[in-house]
């Protein structure tokens, strides 16, 4: 997912690339929030049973970020605070692709 979001133009914060040993978890998460126009969240199995997705729901939303929960074998009503958006299943991952590459075009036209 990373690599087509990157390829589009976009910058990707990633924990697994952008957490190093002895990072303040929290407060890393909440400068890459901060620095994003959205959040694109992975919501899996796995990701249900993490403490810190929905943490990083809760901030993206608190900033007035765009959230955007990508559904990998989950239901979108299984975690609370995304009811109420449009998820994308991730076997339509390329439809949201196009959707994206849209608004960071429209983006770099204002800028």
């Amino acid at each position: 997912m990373v690599e087509k979001i990157e390829a589009l133009g976009a910058e990707c914060w990633l924990d697994e690339k952008d957490l190093a040993g002895g990072d303040v978890i929290a407060e890393d998460i909440l400068k890459g929030i901060g620095a994003c126009r959205e959040a694109i969240i992975l919501m899996s199995p796995h990701s249900l049973e993490s403490k810190w997705v929905s943490f990083e729901i809760g901030a993206a939303r608190a900033g007035h970020k765009r959230v955007t929960p990508i559904l990998n074998n989950v239901g979108l009503e299984e975690i609370a605070p995304t009811r109420d958006l449009k998820a994308i299943d991730l076997n339509k991952f390329d439809q949201f692709l196009a959707q994206l590459a849209n608004r960071i075009r429209q983006y770099r036209r204002k800028v």
